[in-house]
């Protein structure tokens, strides 16, 4: 495949921008970067026309529960406590099985594709289920089978689950889309001596471990009562604190760790729409990049954001962190295109495979149209993407040498029939909640 004559931003740790450059790709690699001149156009299987695109790494969501697609919106402007106990997990316990993870992920994935994103870090149930939606999609995932110290829809106690999350690390060992992590749900489902398991098992299979981290104040609250430290403490006191640990939201997080957190290797995924949604407070993410600490993007899950876009949440977070921080220089352009990308690889760990446009790395690329009223006029392309792109902006998109995309068409899933599927359980959620469905104008 060649991608021919497109505006190149290749990413990585400096801003990069390539006018009227071509990329080949052969065998998912990209095999070289040069100008249009230069290229012979003959001898390609394909040849993409890429004027008036933006070509650039894929987008990478490093933290979400993909198959809580099927419970967006109807449970909103909740506290979080009781958000999850009244309604996520009794919706969970009495839909979220097999069938239902299957179809919820691959609405998600619809989404995710449909905005760019080529890799998502998941923490749910039924992760087999996850890996199979993915391969069929061709998207990348790190699965993360959820893990909590009571009954959840697949297993009914922590052992299985890690025992499970184990036999998929094995099963997928060698996979090209897909990694495993280990995935406690927060200090506050998860005891200390599942914990301290978990660390020992990251430590002997080399495997990252994903976890909800001072996501509100009542959690900091409630573990400095029942452990009499912060849970950034209590991580390190499990063993838990190092460069396998990938910390969602890190919301409530004094300076004073802030050093620690670097020196550690710890690696933070921020989730800046379902933050404000959710009222979990204002993550200083302007600090954290100042002092290095590697973080990228995610959304959160679909019940508690409401969407999967990436586009929106670099927007978001950088917006609200120069007015939080009366700083308009607070999370730049580049910046925020960085940690949707670049910054998202290193998150997750593969940033050797995908983040940047480099030969030699995974042709994980996407390609935006630019031909639009507002997108132009164009004197900074990071300003134009990160303030003035909407997600479906994005046209194509390619992941592993894969076409999953092309020109807003789905390749690789059935849209009608997956969204037929997901408003029979629509129905069947509404009903069991006693809720008014508003599909037919009623309120």
């Amino acid at each position: 495949m060649l991608i021919h004559d497109g505006l190149i931003l290749t990413m990585g740790d400096q801003p990069r921008v390539l006018p009227h450059h071509s990329i080949g790709v052969v065998d998912g690699l990209i095999t070289f970067i040069r100008p249009a001149e230069e290229v012979n156009l003959e001898g390609w299987d394909e040849v993409m026309d890429g004027r008036g695109m933006a070509v650039m790494p894929g987008f990478i969501n490093c933290h979400t529960h993909a198959a809580m697609s099927l419970m967006r919106g109807f449970a909103d402007d909740l506290p979080l406590k009781e958000w999850l106990e009244n309604f996520i997990w009794p919706s969970e316990a009495a839909f979220m099985n097999r069938k239902n993870v299957a179809l919820g992920t691959r609405l998600a994935l619809l989404e995710m594709i449909a905005a760019g994103t080529v890799m998502f870090a998941d923490m749910y149930f039924f992760e087999d289920e996850v890996a199979l939606a993915c391969q069929q999609a061709g998207m990348r995932v790190l699965l993360g089978e959820g893990i909590l110290d009571f009954k959840t829809p697949h297993f009914p106690n922590p052992d299985d689950a890690i025992a499970f999350a184990l036999e998929l690390a094995s099963h997928y060992s060698n996979d090209p889309l897909i990694k495993v992590a280990l995935a406690p749900h927060a200090v506050y489902t998860v005891s200390p001596s599942t914990l301290k398991k978990i660390a020992k098992l990251s430590a002997d299979y080399h495997l990252p471990v994903h976890i909800h981290l001072a996501e509100t104040r009542q959690e900091v609250e409630d573990c400095q009562k029942s452990f009499g430290v912060h849970p950034i403490d209590h991580l390190s006191n499990v063993g838990l604190l190092n460069d396998k640990l990938i910390a969602a939201h890190m919301v409530h997080v004094p300076s004073e760790y802030y050093s620690r957190l670097r020196e550690a290797g710890v690696r933070i995924a921020h989730n800046h729409s379902a933050n404000l949604k959710l009222a979990s407070g204002f993550a200083p993410i302007p600090d954290y990049l100042k002092e290095k600490i590697i973080t990228g993007l995610g959304t959160d899950g679909p019940a508690s954001n409401n969407n999967l876009a990436i586009p929106i949440e670099w927007r978001h977070s950088s917006l609200v962190s120069k007015m939080m921080t009366g700083n308009p220089e607070a999370i730049n352009a580049f910046e925020a295109l960085y940690m949707a990308t670049t910054g998202g690889a290193r998150v997750l760990g593969v940033s050797d495979i995908i983040g940047s446009l480099e030969p030699g790395k995974a042709a994980d690329i996407i390609l935006i149209s630019l031909n639009k009223p507002h997108l132009q006029p164009i004197y900074n392309i990071y300003s134009t993407l990160a303030y003035s792109m909407h997600p479906t902006d994005v046209d194509t998109v390619i992941i592993n040498g894969r076409i999953v995309m092309r020109r807003r068409q789905m390749l690789t899933l059935d849209t009608e029939k997956i969204l037929a599927e997901v408003n029979q359980v629509e129905r069947q959620i509404a009903h069991y909640f006693h809720l008014n469905n508003s599909r037919n104008g009623k309120k």
